[in-house]
């Protein structure tokens, strides 16, 4: 939480910490705007002073809206150090940046965080420490500083993920009506005009669903079916016919245009009927699903429900990742991912990366699949949840496990 950051300072021994940028490409800069836009600021944190805002002109009264004493660049005029500098860009912005850090006596070991052109970020950073010999650069290997801080979430960001999640439920909702306001014929959903209803149309409507809401589609959501289905980050092709008894995975993991923050949640669901072989295997990934969702707690460390899934899994007979890395068929991801101002962060389901415990304000996915595209089948069941100040799961996707969805006769 925002409330720890001077904490993990300490806990780094970070003099000072800097993140540059823009809220549209650092959520780390967004998380600390708590969602006012700024295209070009800093933020800039002293252990002995505090936090200080950088922003243009133009985006000033933004930044005074964070709460943060807010300093604008005309106070240290590029143009000046341009002139004083024969007009080298990158000479100007470290004279500009030293009298910054002199002014807010930044000293010692220093984090840097936001987003740049990798190549440019470590020129201009190992410039910077050069000519200013009384600071070090420092950076971290993930999670960082902010990914640490932003994995536990406090009761108002729940409760503006919990938002996000009853506006996605209601565009599922309303996609299911849709498809079944179709008739079908030949196992094909038909239009009004008797053309195939495509995945291209139903795209189409979720994204005007989308926007109904004030949500954004910053990765194109998945509606796959079939053969497709059985590649988990498959789209969907926008051509194809949507058919009955088929498994069709609907993915979709949109980002609140207010808020910022995502949510995700995952059906896979039959038109018109179920095949009796292809139920089955929908119904051994929602029972590993349950057995997972009633398992789950603080206190574990979230490997423990990867390797719980993949042990399930495989018991049913299925190949999984956790048996052979390799592989391309059966279970062959993570179970899970936290959530918030980018649609992956820390904590993570999964036998990889840091052993740390689940905790209260933990918000992440818990997503068990199957996928066999040679077989044209893939089923993945997901909700997002969080775990409340005294340790509950708060389920933030509340929406009903269907496995058939109705539709007209022809």
């Amino acid at each position: 939480m925002k409330s720890d950051i001077l904490q993990l300072m300490v806990d780094r021994e970070l003099d000072a910490i800097v993140v540059y940028g823009g809220t549209d490409t650092s959520s780390d800069l967004a998380y600390l705007t708590g969602g006012a836009h700024l295209g070009d600021g800093m933020y800039l944190h002293t252990q002995t002073d505090g936090p200080v805002l950088f922003s243009n002109a133009l985006e000033r009264e933004n930044a005074r809206s964070t709460g943060y004493p807010v300093r604008l660049w005309s106070d240290f005029p590029m143009g000046r150090y341009l002139k004083t500098n024969h007009n080298d860009l990158m000479a100007a912005r470290l004279a500009q940046w030293r009298d910054i850090f002199a002014e807010y006596g930044v000293q010692g070991r220093v984090g840097f965080y936001g987003m740049s052109d990798m190549g440019y970020a470590w020129r201009f950073l190992s410039a910077l420490e050069e000519a200013m010999p009384e600071i070090q650069v420092v950076g971290e290997t993930p999670p960082n500083l902010f990914a640490q801080a932003r994995q536990t979430k406090d009761a108002r960001e729940i409760d503006m993920m919990r938002a996000a999640g009853k506006a996605t439920t209601a565009i599922i909702a309303n996609v299911f009506d849709f498809l079944s306001g179709h008739r079908a014929q030949d196992d094909t959903l038909i239009k009004k005009d008797g053309a195939p209803l495509t995945i291209g149309d139903v795209k189409a409507f979720i994204r005007l669903e989308l926007a109904r809401r004030n949500l954004e589609d910053v990765h194109e959501h998945i509606f796959s079916q079939g053969r497709d289905a059985g590649v988990p980050h498959n789209v969907g092709r926008y051509d194809m016919p949507v058919r009955l008894g088929q498994t069709i995975i609907f993915d979709i993991f949109p980002r609140d245009r207010t808020t910022g923050y995502f949510h995700d949640i995952t059906r896979t669901f039959f038109l018109g009927y179920a095949p009796d072989a292809l139920a089955a295997k929908w119904l051994d990934v929602k029972r590993v699903f349950d057995e997972v969702m009633a398992s789950i707690c603080v206190g574990e460390p979230g490997s423990k429900y990867q390797t719980m899934t993949c042990d399930l899994f495989e018991v049913m007979n299925y190949p999984t990742i956790c048996s052979d890395p390799k592989t391309t068929i059966g279970y062959i991801h993570s179970l899970g991912h936290g959530v918030g101002l980018d649609i992956h962060e820390y904590p993570r389901l999964s036998a990889y990366g840091p052993a740390a415990p689940l905790q209260a304000g933990h918000v992440l996915t818990v997503e068990p699949g199957l996928y066999f595209p040679d077989e044209g089948w893939g089923v993945r069941i997901e909700d997002t949840i969080a775990f409340d100040a005294t340790g509950a799961i708060v389920n933030l996707s509340d929406f009903p496990y269907e496995m058939v969805i109705p539709v007209k006769s022809a």
